[in-house]
């Protein structure tokens, strides 16, 4: 698939994606909060979708609330109608100022007061019970006469009271209709009788009355009148069709409309019916669509990724923000429920259904649902896919500008700055508190604006205590890296550096400190490399000497033989101990080179190194004679046994013998001794220097002789042999000088008492 097609089904899919979350965004809440509003939300669903009007809930609902107010009308009451109240839900239409205006004429018959529910309108009206009978009625009447989409004729005792008939030929008892009009109520005093085009209803079925199923007439069993309504008679006649009346009254005013119920009840369910099947396409629209994304949604992915990199341009407080806004206006939206919440604090109680009531309006605010979506999916969308979307923000600028000024100061002022900060809130923080505390004592009395400005503050400590908690933390943290880094280049890793964050506050002194350790791997590298020269040309040279110092040694014998003057023959003797002495030479720096190469084979065994020494001096014996000096050995009798190879340790201690015999003061003492425990054995060989001896020099380097101006022919290499055999080996080898006294040291692990054993035994 190339580029192009890809671009295209992302722009597809995450438009498929964007209008369906839309649609049932503003579809789906306000049609679940209709279809499940309670009993008489959903007969107004089921009505909406009636083609004649008269045969929904709302109508027969209508008719009796008419009948309800003509009966009052009839028996008369009180004058005293000011008191009404009127709720509704949904827009307001001038059916809802028309119901007012009904409340100012008219009361309900006996007592109590008209509940009127469900007529399509999505209002209900209050009456109070009237005090007085008399202009209250008329006034009624001069309301409802004009709206001749309702006939009536009220009667009491027979006699005729008020209606809007006439003329039509409208009779109640003979069940006859006026044309235009297919729907007739007569009361008589005691039952109802319904009849709807031609053909007369049965409303009172097995005779009882049942909340919200049946028609709301007196003549139930269980719904009686009074015996001033049992004198009266209503006869009400319903238009097939309503129309809107309109009445000119232009000396007072300009035209007004009448009452026109019917019509605005036939007008709004055909309104709902237009509403439930919008919600009811846009819902299904928006499923067909999300199918769609569904389908293509791996390729949203891509559109998700490129509207991130348009939002991440925009500072994460806007994006932010517009969410805040989002849901404070979406919370705010039911004004209504918000005072009564409000007023129910102020008054400290309260009531469980207020909530009810406050969700089911935030149910119907789908425009701030859909905001609230898109904001918070921008949100996501951002930390999906940009890194750290909240650093590109004014905040995290401002934040960033201070932690590099902070950085700029020592660690000791910047943790003390931190400390103060907290410090600070802190106190205000108290302060806030007491002055809080202190109004509630004065005045006895509560301020929202405190209590928030203290949640406020208390919220500021709470954060600045964590970012010092954190802050502290991620330092002994770095310090804890930065001691371990220490530790490894103290035991010699030079290799791996330490890394610390930019800001860390100990990042500087990672930086010194893997600056000194690179500086100190790349001094070792150096080193390393000018040895390994200086061996290979060492082991180079040694190898090339050998062959001609071989032939002049052979040369030299073979002169030897011959019969030469004395004085020839001296040099000869000369030239033969010269010789042997430069292959003896050739011979250790060989040796030593190879094993500083790694390249110097070793045979381990168990050996009894008491033993060996006694051979050593054994077979030195002739050579200790001609000495100078007297050595004293003190080796025990019973075994000592370690681990190494026999040949490189008996040069070892040749090496020592003859080192001590040839530069030990004259006449002085040569001390051969060896100690063990239960771990190590340890021998050791002392002897008095003729020379003073130099201090602050390595005498194991090689080449590296006691006193520079010696002549007697060293070559310096005898305490380097015996170190590098020494530790081949396996052992510890040591010098240490106190003042003219020379002391070297050969230490090795000694065998378990069962490994001696059977070595014995073998």
């Amino acid at each position: 698939m190339d580029t192009r097609s890809k671009k295209w089904r992302a722009a597809v899919s995450f438009t498929a994606f964007f209008l369906g979350i839309s649609l049932l965004l503003t579809s789906v809440p306000e049609a679940l909060s209709l279809l499940t509003g309670g009993s008489w939300k959903r007969t107004s669903v089921a009505d909406a979708f009636q083609e004649d009007y008269q045969n929904t809930r709302a109508f027969r609902d209508a008719v009796a609330s008419y009948l309800e107010d003509f009966l009052t009308m009839a028996v008369g009451g009180n004058a005293n109608y000011s008191e009404y109240s009127v709720s509704y839900n949904g827009e307001i239409t001038s059916a809802v100022m028309e119901a007012t205006e009904v409340a100012d004429a008219i009361g309900e018959y006996g007592s109590g007061g008209y509940h009127g529910w469900d007529d399509g309108y999505d209002f209900s009206v209050t009456i109070s019970p009237p005090s007085s009978y008399g202009s209250s009625a008329q006034a009624a009447h001069d309301y409802f006469k004009e709206d001749k989409n309702v006939l009536y004729d009220i009667r009491y005792d027979g006699e005729q009271k008020y209606t809007n008939a006439e003329g039509t030929g409208l009779d109640g008892p003979n069940l006859k209709l006026p044309e235009g009009y297919n729907f007739l109520l007569w009361f008589d005093g005691s039952k109802v009788r319904v009849v709807k085009d031609g053909r007369e209803l049965d409303i009172y079925g097995d005779g009882y009355y049942r909340e919200g199923k049946d028609w709301y007439v007196p003549g139930y069993k269980n719904f009686t009148v009074d015996e001033d309504a049992a004198r009266a008679s209503v006869v009400i006649a319903a238009a097939k069709s309503p129309m809107l009346y309109v009445r000119g009254s232009y000396g007072n005013s300009s035209a007004e409309r009448q009452n026109n119920r019917l019509y605005w009840l036939e007008q709004n369910l055909k309104e709902r019916r237009d509403r439930y099947t919008g919600m009811a396409a846009s819902c299904a629209a928006g499923v067909l669509l999300l199918a769609v994304w569904f389908l293509l949604r791996g390729d949203k992915r891509r559109a998700d990724a490129a509207i991130a990199r348009v939002t991440g341009r925009v500072w994460y407080e806007g994006k932010l923000l517009l969410l805040l806004a989002a849901l404070a206006v979406f919370l705010a939206g039911p004004q209504d429920a918000l005072r009564e919440i409000t007023y129910m604090v102020r008054e400290e109680y309260l009531d469980p259904w207020i909530f009810t009531y406050y969700a089911q309006e935030l149910s119907r605010n789908g425009f701030s649902l859909l905001v609230i979506f898109w904001s918070a999916y921008l949100l996501i969308n951002d930390w999906r896919h940009n890194p750290k979307p909240w650093k590109h923000s004014l905040t995290g600028k401002f934040c960033a500008a201070a932690r590099a000024s902070d950085l700029k100061l020592p660690l000791q002022r910047r943790m003390v700055r931190r400390f103060g900060a907290v410090l600070i809130a802190a106190a205000a923080f108290a302060a806030s508190a007491l002055a809080l505390y202190a109004g509630f004592r004065v005045y006895n009395r509560d301020s929202l604006f405190a209590f928030l400005l203290l949640a406020g503050l208390l919220a500021l400590l709470l954060w600045m205590l964590y970012r010092f908690a954190r802050g502290n933390r991620e330092t002994a943290r770095d310090i804890g890296a930065l001691v371990g880094q220490i530790a490894a280049v103290h035991a010699g890793g030079l290799t791996m550096p330490l890394d610390l964050p930019e800001d860390a506050d100990l990042a500087a002194a990672a930086k010194d400190l893997n600056d000194i350790q690179r500086g100190m791997n790349e001094a070792l590298e150096e080193r390393m490399r000018s040895e390994r020269m200086k061996v290979e040309l060492i082991a180079n040279v040694s190898h090339d000497i050998k062959t001609p110092l071989t032939s002049i040694i052979s040369y030299v014998e073979l002169l030897g033989q011959e019969d030469l003057p004395e004085h020839v023959k001296d040099y000869i003797r000369i030239l033969e101990s010269k010789s042997q002495r430069l292959k003896t030479m050739v011979q250790d720096v060989f040796e030593v080179s190879k094993a500083a190469s790694g390249q110097l084979p070793v045979t381990l065994e168990i050996l009894d190194l008491g033993k060996l020494l006694r051979q050593t001096l054994a077979d030195m014996a002739e050579q200790i004679d001609r000495s100078a000096v007297t050595v004293r050995a003190e080796i025990p009798e019973e075994p000592v046994m370690i681990t190494a190879d026999g040949q490189r340790l008996y040069r070892v201690f040749q090496n020592l013998v003859q080192n001590a015999l040839q530069y030990s003061l004259d006449g002085s003492r040569v001390h051969v001794s060896l100690a063990a425990d239960g771990t190590t054995a340890v021998a050791s060989i002392k002897n008095t220097s003729r020379e003073e001896i130099a201090r602050n020099k390595d005498f194991t380097e090689r080449f590296v002789r006691g006193d520079d101006a010696r002549t007697d022919g060293g070559s310096g290499l005898g305490l380097s042999i015996a170190r590098t055999f020494t530790e081949a080996c396996g052992g510890r080898f040591s010098v240490e000088t106190i003042a003219d006294l020379f002391v070297v040291t050969v230490e090795f692990a000694r065998q378990a008492a069962e490994e001696q054993a059977e070595q014995a035994e073998d």
